[in-house]
């Protein structure tokens, strides 16, 4: 999972409002090794505002989803 640039990882106004950053996650298995998700090498997701977005004919199980839900919204903003 790559995150954000730090320097703008969390940006909060007096106004209590913030950015929302979208985010890229994509999956990179070592050479020789077994993904059992189900996924391949280069899949990958975006989250673009509180829409997740998967390239047409590729799909996430929602088991590594529910791992992933919480980290991806605090890593987010």
């Amino acid at each position: 999972m790559t995150s954000p640039d730090p320097a703008h990882a969390r940006v909060v106004k007096a106004d209590d409002t913030f950015e929302l950053y979208d985010l890229r996650v994509e999956v990179i298995c070592p050479q020789n090794e077994k993904i059992l998700c189900g996924a391949k090498d280069g899949d990958y997701f975006v989250l673009e505002g509180e829409m997740l977005k998967l390239p047409p004919g590729q799909g996430i199980s929602i088991y590594t989803l529910s791992t992933y839900s919480t980290v991806l919204s605090q890593v987010r903003i």
